[in-house]
């Protein structure tokens, strides 16, 4: 186990007040408190330097009192933690080494010890950041995706918010399976990203004719939704869904900041009559798949488009980070460089 030298004080984020509506820079606030050392570590722990951290919508979930409870909430004062790449500073475990790079879902703090057992270690011959996006949680969530949905030969496709970290995989996923995919984005240069990586039908979301040239291109209907925006854009696929198909139901980021995060379309009932399976999940309550995933998504790596929006800053950049995700300002996965 060697010494390293670390500052006396590191900073943490911190929830300062569980937002009413929209999330504003004001509900966060940063923290100092002693920089753990190399003294510290238990067996099987390690001190490590976290270097890039993962936004995400569902973080918008974790300051709700109520719903998504598959993961615990954030009060105020509650120290907010996330997908982490961290560098290993000093290891207290034989299979580490200082200079590995560590993936765990971790405190958002400047230096912190872990427990090794918590921890993905990098593996393989990729790059550490694709275990951020398509080798992390973002393309374990899109791999699960489509293992539920089963997309093939037969089937259409729509994956709206498709330039999104989540999105983008899965529909690359769906095409690799032979399915016809039409994707969706809400802004131009999102739309130019999905067409230089092969998608030749690409639409607005946004377009108050979204639904009707949806309509058009899909006249048998969409077989497979691969849903992660919600509200009316939901309720209007669901209008097109054919007899028999299914609705994957990966998120509802348009509705994270509203009183009603959770709430249905009135349509949806109508799915039943119509035979359509509807299947909701959260990546969590699958990590029995993780062996799974790890395992074949590597081999899919070459032939996936993969696009990362790295904001610098660090932990002060977090809120702002966070606030633009969810007005869609991000083009792929959005991180935060931290150092």
């Amino acid at each position: 186990m060697s010494a390293v030298t670390t500052p006396a004080f590191v900073q943490q984020l911190r929830l300062a007040q569980r937002p009413e509506g929209e999330l504003q820079p004001g509900d966060f606030c940063l923290h100092r408190v002693a920089a753990p050392v190399a003294a510290q570590l238990q067996p099987g722990q390690l001190l490590l330097r976290p270097c890039y951290l993962s936004v995400d919508p569902y973080m918008r979930t974790r300051m709700h009192t109520s719903g998504y409870d598959y993961i615990e909430h954030w009060q105020a004062g509650s120290l907010l933690s996330g997908w982490t790449l961290a560098q290993v500073e000093a290891s207290a475990d034989p299979r580490w080494q200082a200079g590995d790079w560590a993936i765990g879902h971790l405190p958002m703090q400047q230096r912190l010890i872990a427990d090794a057992a918590t921890l993905w270690q990098q593996r393989s011959e990729a790059p550490p950041l694709a275990y951020m996006h398509p080798l992390g949680m973002t393309g374990f969530t899109a791999w699960l995706g489509m293992q539920l949905g089963q997309p093939g030969p037969d089937d259409t496709v729509l994956v709206c918010a498709a330039a999104g970290a989540v999105g983008s995989l899965a529909a690359q996923l769906a095409r690799q399976a032979g399915a016809r995919v039409i994707v969706a984005a809400g802004r131009e240069d999102k739309r130019q990203w999905l067409q230089q990586a092969g998608f030749t039908e690409v639409l607005d979301h946004h377009h108050r004719d979204f639904l009707a040239m949806l309509a058009q291109w899909a006249p048998q209907g969409i077989s497979l939704n691969f849903e992660l925006i919600g509200g009316q854009v939901f309720h209007g696929v669901n209008e097109l869904m054919r007899d028999g198909g299914r609705v994957v139901l990966c998120g509802l980021v348009s509705q994270y900041q509203t009183a009603q995060p959770r709430q249905a379309p009135a349509n949806l009932a109508q799915l039943q009559r119509r035979r359509v399976q509807v299947l909701p999940y959260v990546a969590p309550h699958y990590e029995h798949r993780l062996p799974e995933f790890r395992q074949a998504m590597p081999a899919l790596l070459a032939d996936l488009h993969w696009q990362l929006d790295v904001l610098d800053g660090g932990l002060e950049a977090v809120p702002a980070a966070l606030i633009g995700l969810l007005r869609g300002d991000n083009l792929g996965k959005r991180l935060v460089r931290l150092e």
